[in-house]
């Protein structure tokens, strides 16, 4: 007896992703593949930008509310959209994220492709301008969603103060926004603990 496995098309792209290379996932049909919108929860994000950008080691940080892309990502490319107004594709690590769509946009937002890939680093985001040669690429701090307010509050104040320098993890670690590593080494990241610039939360 020949027994045959079924597939639902909407769990398609999750179990794609477990079967890949390392590298770009390969497209997905349309129909499992949707253009995102941002429902109510998008509206703020959690985002500071640092006032250059395309120089430090970051040039801002997010602070989303859950690693489910879907439902992040729309509100964060419609305020991207407002401070940069250029990004065409966003990457991120997919073995990190939840629920990654081929395409997002938010409202004000073009739309934008979404790529993952494993060598990222979880922690970091990027954003940038497509096929566009020469448009710099925005580099993004990614705090923990169950991060506690105070540290989280601190390293989105040193981003928007431009003062994030140094790897994601130790950032985080610094701030006490993530678990120490157990090697217990020091860390070369630059945090300041108190900043009187705002944090911009579009």
């Amino acid at each position: 007896m020949t027994t045959s496995q079924h597939v639902l098309p909407a769990d398609r792209p999750e179990i794609a992703r477990f079967d890949d290379d390392g590298g770009v996932p390969t497209q997905y049909p349309a129909a499992a593949a949707p253009v995102l919108t941002p429902g109510p929860a998008d509206a703020s994000p959690r985002l500071s930008l640092s006032p250059v950008r395309g120089r430090d080691s970051f040039d801002g940080s997010w602070w989303p509310r859950t690693m489910r892309l879907a439902d992040e990502l729309p509100g964060l490319l419609t305020a991207l959209a407002k401070a940069d107004g250029n990004i065409r594709r966003v990457s991120v690590n997919g073995d990190a994220w939840a629920a990654i769509p081929d395409l997002a946009e938010g409202p004000g937002a073009p739309r934008v492709r979404v790529d993952w890939f494993r060598t990222l680093d979880p922690r970091v985001i990027t954003a940038g301008g497509g096929s566009n040669v020469g448009q710099p690429r925005l580099r993004l701090l990614v705090i923990p969603p169950e991060a506690a307010p105070g540290p989280a509050q601190t390293v989105l104040r040193a981003a928007a103060a431009g003062g994030l320098t140094g790897s994601a993890g130790e950032i985080l670690r610094q701030a006490g926004a993530e678990t120490p590593a157990d090697d217990g080494g020091p860390t070369g990241a630059a945090v300041p603990e108190s900043s009187a610039a705002p944090v911009a939360s579009p």
